[in-house]
């Protein structure tokens, strides 16, 4: 079952038109049991309310998402953005572009896709969600969404084998936050780009999630934050930050491999947003038996910072990451508690603080 809002009353390129979000979910509530599929056409879609799904096998898809930069403006008259594609633009009002509320004692929605549409807000600092799904869930899947313009990209509260990926969400506060816990999570092959003192990729409690691929470029003092993780996979990540903290990894048994370049701003080295110092690390690791390997670390931090700091934990190990950039006596720092460290083909002893650990360095 495919249905088109446009052929039930809802209104393209009208932002006068405040009934949308009514009528895409009323065609959501009176789909049978096996679900069905919200296609939005080419054109922009204002929205006042939230657009609900809190049943499963529902899939909102577009023509495709127009991505295009709100910045880099392209004269289209009588469109409030540019690019072609599906849009959702979220109106003055309107806190939440698309919910899976929470419902007490309900089951878990199963199958949602978002797919190939754009959402924009009105602006970063308006506290407007794209997309919150708050309910338990399994099997969501986002792809090919792009977002700008909101508070929030997407939050994500208990999300069990949910995919993301080839999305563009850039010019938020937060881009991703996966909050709760989680597991088997990928976010695969995105664009984020937060603003400074928000956070692209943030994930709470995830459990054998695969972050693989993604391009997470500045402003936001966090680019990749894992909270709690276990056994979790960061390979193949493009990382820019101007930032110390731009990789921050707590838990267990993570294996981090990427390329994180610490950058200066019209030749500066910007002060940090929330008053982190130098010394915290622009990989910042705290847990056991993590795993920072096969990595190239190019920075400009100033050359006394810390690049990658080891808090705390047993038997963590950095091998065959190339450290470069600016000059620096603390390419590894290691806190004096941590037990059974070892620095591998990454930095000579000259280059490490292992404080009174008894960290292991091979060079």
């Amino acid at each position: 079952m495919t249905l088109n809002p446009v052929d039930y009353g809802a209104k393209l390129n009208d932002p006068t038109f405040r009934r949308n979000a009514d009528i895409i979910n009323d065609l959501i509530n009176a789909m049978p049991p096996s679900g069905g599929v919200i296609e939005l056409p080419a054109g922009e879609m204002w929205i006042y309310d939230k657009i609900k799904i809190n049943r499963s096998y529902v899939t909102i898809r577009g023509v495709n998402a127009g991505t295009r930069s709100h910045v880099d403006v392209e004269e289209q008259p009588g469109l409030d953005h540019p690019g072609g594609g599906s849009k959702l633009v979220l109106g003055d009002g309107c806190t939440i572009g698309i919910i899976s509320e929470k419902r007490d004692g309900a089951p878990r929605v199963s199958s949602i896709q978002l797919e190939n549409f754009l959402i924009q807000g009105r602006a970063t600092d308006k506290g407007q969600i794209a997309v919150n799904i708050e309910h338990d869930n399994d099997a969501v899947r986002i792809i090919g969404v792009s977002i700008i313009a909101v508070g929030m990209g997407l939050r994500l509260l208990g999300a069990d084998a949910c995919t993301v990926r080839g999305c563009w969400i850039s010019e938020v506060h937060d881009g991703l936050h996966s909050l709760g816990s989680s597991q088997q999570l990928l976010v695969a092959n995105n664009y984020f780009g937060s603003q400074p003192g928000g956070r692209s990729v943030y994930l709470e409690n995830p459990e054998w999630a695969n972050i693989v691929g993604n391009n997470i470029y500045p402003d936001g003092h966090v680019c990749l934050e894992a909270k709690g993780a276990k056994n979790c996979t960061f390979t193949g990540n493009n990382i820019q930050s101007y930032y110390t903290g731009a990789v921050i990894i707590k838990g267990d048994g993570n294996l981090f491999s990427g390329k994180v370049q610490a950058r200066r701003s019209s030749g500066n080295w910007l002060p940090d947003p929330i008053g982190r110092d130098g010394l915290y690390g622009l990989i910042h690791v705290d847990g056991n038996d993590n795993h920072i390997t096969a990595s190239s670390i190019n920075s400009d931090q100033p050359e006394n910072d810390t690049r990658i700091l080891i808090l705390g934990g047993n038997g963590n190990w950095v091998t065959n990451t190339k450290i470069y950039g600016r000059a620096s006596n603390r390419k590894v720092v290691v806190n004096g508690s941590c037990v059974d460290t070892r620095i591998v083909h990454s930095a000579s002893s000259l280059d490490v603080d292992k404080a009174n650990s008894n960290t292991s360095i091979v060079w």
